[in-house]
């Protein structure tokens, strides 16, 4: 597990976002800052529970966003 978390931003503009397990977090294209606001917020919520709860509870927040937005 990473020891700490870090942000790659990569250009050309296509969009995506990917946790390597690493701590390296690629954010590809351009995007609003809010956008890029948000998923600076996502991925530090996955690190920092992966850090205390382990790696399932993280992947579970991807659930609760999903039931979220589709209430």
């Amino acid at each position: 597990m990473a020891k700490s978390i870090e942000f790659v931003f990569q250009f050309p503009p296509i969009q995506g976002v990917f946790d390597t397990g690493y701590g390296i977090v690629y954010i590809f294209g351009t995007l609003h800052e809010i956008e890029i606001e948000d998923i600076i917020a996502h991925e530090t919520l996955h690190y920092v529970l992966q850090k205390v709860a382990g790696k399932r509870t993280s992947l579970k927040l991807d659930r609760i966003y999903n039931r979220v937005e589709s209430d």
